[in-house]
Formats: structure tokens, C-alpha cells, sequence
């Protein structure tokens, strides 16, 4: 079922590309400059509990295929600190993945993201926790809104969807993202 799952989102994110890469032949003539193709940003995040603290830190790095169409990598850092009783623990997870975003209208975008995420799954007991390694694979899809400040920087807002959420999934659903971005 999992495959089944990324292929539908492969599939539906490549559907929605059209005809992307026409170029009429007096823009590759053109003299005037070329609009900035690569793109750096990425979100970040914290949040705060009676049991503790989490940050997680996302750059990603992104080219234009097209006007309207991005693609990149993400990498992703997690860092939790739990108290529990009266012992606390500290995670570190790592994880990155394949990312694309497509703008339908007005700053309004679709976005899907293939993430592959090792994290640290605790297990509380009476003898104090129990760390085991788990990797997870997460298909992110979603909607965004990108507000641009000038030429090559923008920030936006996105909602997305795990399609592929288990026990093991760090992520509940519906998943809430900030970012920026700018264009190099």
C-alpha cells in the first residue's frame, strides 16, 4: 500500500507540470535577464511543553525547471529534549528528502515531498526509556500561499498531509509549515 501511495503522489505532482518546458523561440533570444533560477530557504521551528523542548531546523536548496515549477532537496534536523520523572533524555534526528512546488495562482502553490527521517522512537517503562533507532519515510502533500518581498525573496505558509503516517511517524497530521526563501 505504500507503494501505491508514492506512486499516486509521483504521478499527480508530474501530471500538473503540462507543458512546462516550451519556450517560445523569442525568449531564448532575448537579451533581458534571465530570472534567478536556484533557490536557498527552507523553515525552521520550536515548540515547548511541561515535559520539555523541540527545534527543528530545514534548509533546502531548489532550481526552477520552469516559471512556475520548483524542485530541490530538503535535509532535516530534529532535536528534542524530554523530561521524564526524574530522568531527561535528548534526541537527535537527521533526515532529507526530494521535494516539488508548482504555483497555480496568484502565490497560491501545490507542494509534494518525499522525506526519509532517522529518528530516536522512546519507549517509557518503569525501568526508565528505552531509544531505538526507527527510519520512516513520510509523502508530504499540500497547499501553500508564497508572498514575495522584491525580485528573489519570499515567505510562505503551507498545509500538508502525511500519506504515508504510521505508529512510527514523528508527524501528526495535519502538518503546519512557516519558510523563506531567496533566489540566487
Amino acid at each position: 500500500m505504500p507503494v501505491f501511495r508514492f506512486l499516486f503522489a509521483f504521478i499527480l505532482l508530474f501530471i500538473t507540470s503540462g507543458h512546462v518546458f516550451s519556450q517560445k523561440p523569442e525568449q531564448v533570444a532575448s537579451s533581458e535577464p534571465r530570472p534567478k533560477r536556484w533557490v536557498m530557504g527552507g523553515d525552521f521551528g520550536l515548540g515547548f511543553s511541561d515535559f520539555g523542548f523541540n527545534a527543528r531546523v530545514a534548509p533546502q536548496i531548489g532550481y526552477m525547471l520552469a516559471q512556475r515549477w520548483e524542485a530541490g532537496v530538503r535535509l532535516t534536523y530534529l532535536y528534542s529534549n524530554f523530561k521524564y520523572l526524574d530522568l531527561r533524555y535528548h534526541f537527535h534526528d537527521v533526515g532529507g528528502g526530494l521535494y516539488t512546488s508548482y504555483d497555480v495562482y496568484k502565490g497560491f502553490f501545490l507542494h509534494g515531498e518525499n522525506e526519509l527521517l532517522s529518528y530516536n522512537k522512546a519507549f517509557f517503562n518503569t525501568a526508565g526509556i528505552t531509544k531505538d533507532r526507527v527510519l520512516v519515510n513520510s509523502v508530504f502533500v499540500g497547499v501553500g500561499y508564497r508572498q514575495y518581498f522584491g525580485e528573489s525573496s519570499s515567505t510562505w505558509i503551507m498545509l500538508l498531509y502525511n500519506l504515508n503516517e504510521t505508529l512510527d511517524s514523528p508527524y501528526s497530521n495535519p502538518l503546519f509549515r512557516i519558510g523563506f526563501g531567496i533566489g540566487l
